[in-house]
């Protein structure tokens, strides 16, 4: 069966369930902990597809990845991974938990933007750019701009702004690639 189909009815399933409650804020807030999880531990989808781990161990993973003593999960999230597993589609959950997370922002007007910069910027830049990005993505009105900021020296200088999944690349890194792309395009013609 596709993964893709599996994973858009199970998650919008939850989101109108959590919806239908009141909890669908938090359940976003847990879907989006599990999906970090899933990239920051790789081991967690082998441990979804591997057939030693038992069902509980499984749940045990999920409900951990999702909330800890001091934010425990909520019934519908706990209730969402016990359906999950019973149908064995855990192997599926970091697919549904992105798939919920772009269903939610759809419904709540949230776009992402995130920032990139060779070194670290000041609060209030950071605040013109997450303008920026509701200008570039026609945000409505009671929308929001989910932002991120990251530094990365590698850009050696200048920015990439990212705005979903469009990319506006204005690092010296990139230029300079550019240039070199260049000079070798050039080389290579004349030497015709």
């Amino acid at each position: 069966m596709d993964t893709g189909r599996i994973s858009v009815r199970y998650a919008k399933a939850l989101l109108e369930v959590a919806q239908k409650n009141g909890s669908a804020n938090k359940v976003y807030q847990e879907m989006e902990s599990v999906s970090n999880a899933f990239f920051a531990v790789p081991d967690l989808k082998k441990a979804m597809n591997n057939p030693h781990v038992t069902t509980d161990e499984r749940k045990k993973l999920l409900l951990s990845a999702a909330g800890n003593e001091s934010s425990p999960v909520s019934s519908e999230f706990s209730k969402f991974v016990d359906l999950v597993i019973d149908r064995k589609r855990e192997n599926y959950f970091q697919s549904i938990s992105l798939v919920f997370q772009d269903l939610y922002r759809k419904d709540n007007n949230i776009i992402i933007g995130k920032l990139t910069t060779a070194t670290e910027v000041s609060d209030q830049v950071k605040e013109k750019m997450k303008a920026l990005v509701a200008q570039i993505a026609n945000l409505p009105l009671g929308g929001e701009v989910e932002f991120l900021s990251e530094v990365n020296p590698n850009l050696i200088g200048g920015f990439q702004l990212q705005v979903e999944s469009n990319l506006l690349d204005a690092s010296v890194a990139t230029q300079l690639q550019e240039i070199k792309k260049n000079l070798i395009d050039k080389a290579h013609s004349s030497a015709l």
